[in-house]
């Protein structure tokens, strides 16, 4: 599986959020919709794209979903209740940039995480990991783990925002230690290893 990465540019990039490609043979799937349209196309080239799976449904991780819908049509695979963060600029915190922004996805479009996805050859273990947002799941995927806004940048998510709740983020952080993978992609900063991802909240491990 070949994982690429593209950083949003979107309010001159200050989010730096990151939506990822994941690649194998002609197909491929996306993590998180953040990116621009055009820039993502660029790292997708020819392949089929089979769904886009979304971390957490805050605006900088959705901003550009329905143009992704547009062009490929595909899936879209939420936490169920999630849908009505696409309504809501206040519950997808897209009010704290002061640039209140909904979004209009077909409800045809939307699909909800089971525990396990197999779509085409990509085998996921979907880990609920709320705290940061009451929605947010990390994506396991061969020993590579996508945890959204759990942990990034040496830190781990904010708990102040729409139903962010402190125990759940540390309930969730917890369960990092018993997850089998080597490398994490946050969905902002840099890619870790499972002993950098754990120290963002745990020093004394290891």
């Amino acid at each position: 599986m070949e994982i690429l990465e593209v950083v949003a540019t979107a309010h001159n990039g200050i989010l730096n959020q990151k939506t990822y490609v994941l690649v194998k043979g002609k197909n491929a799937i996306i993590i998180d919709a953040g990116a621009e349209l055009e820039d993502v196309k660029k790292v997708v080239q020819n392949k089929k794209v089979l769904a886009v799976l979304i971390t957490h449904c805050h605006f900088d991780h959705i901003w550009c979903i329905e143009d992704y819908i547009k062009e490929w049509d595909m899936p879209v695979y939420i936490s169920s209740g999630a849908e009505e963060k696409f309504l809501d600029s206040n519950k997808n915190c897209s009010n704290i940039i002061r640039d209140r922004k909904t979004f209009n996805v077909n409800q045809d479009n939307i699909k909800f995480f089971e525990d396990k996805l197999n779509i085409g050859k990509f085998e996921i273990e979907v880990i609920k990991t709320p705290g940061h947002s009451a929605d947010s799941v990390s994506f396991l995927i061969e020993k590579s783990l996508f945890p959204g806004d759990l942990v990034l940048g040496g830190s781990i998510g904010r708990t102040d925002l729409y139903d962010s709740d402190d125990r759940d983020m540390w309930d969730s952080l917890e369960k990092l230690e018993k997850i089998d993978f080597e490398m994490a992609y946050p969905g902002h900063y840099e890619p870790m290893t499972k002993q950098e991802t754990l120290k963002c909240f745990k020093y004394d491990f290891i």
